[in-house]
């Protein structure tokens, strides 16, 4: 698992800022910045919506909301070939998996205890999905400058006009 620093230079340098940029964008010292990119400190909390807009970038954003929630969400996987070709194929791989275990997988009856193990195994196959088609989402977005916020952004207009969420109040400029 990458720690949150590293992924936070590693975006900063691919966005082309500087320390002293970045910094200024989160009205931050260049000195607290660097503190946290080496780990010595962690980022505000109240600083990472502002980091995650400046960044655009889907692994910054996966390690933000780490930080935040730990191993509850989604880990930046740092053992992996990130080539989008090879997640794509790692996408496909663990969808068909996924799927397979869905299908096995009965629903109708009530809850039963005697099939915890099973249950398991099909929650694990659908978080492995997830994490894979985060990544792929993260890498294709970076590779073809594809606005990783706006496409979230437009993902919640999508679920708001299908009644998958309830609309929200915009604020001004977004």
């Amino acid at each position: 698992m990458t720690e949150f620093g590293t992924v936070q230079k590693e975006a900063r340098k691919q966005a082309d800022y500087t320390q002293e940029q970045f910094a200024l964008e989160l009205n931050l010292s260049r000195p607290a910045l660097a503190n946290i990119e080496s780990g010595r400190r962690r980022m505000p909390r109240d600083r990472m919506k502002v980091a995650n807009e400046v960044m655009d970038d889907g692994f910054y954003a996966m390690a933000t909301v780490q930080e935040v929630l730990g191993e509850t969400w989604i880990p930046v996987l740092d053992g992996v070939d990130l080539h989008r070709s090879a997640v794509r194929e790692k996408a496909i791989e663990e969808i068909r998996e996924a799927m397979d275990q869905i299908t096995a997988t009965s629903m109708v009856n009530q809850p039963d205890p005697k099939r915890r193990d099973e249950v398991q195994n099909l929650l694990m196959e659908c978080i492995d999905v997830i994490v894979c088609l985060t990544h792929l989402v993260a890498v294709i977005c970076r590779e073809f400058g594809i606005s990783w916020v706006g496409m979230w952004r437009e993902y919640h207009r999508k679920a708001e006009e299908q009644g998958y969420l309830k609309k929200k109040k915009r604020h001004r400029g977004r």
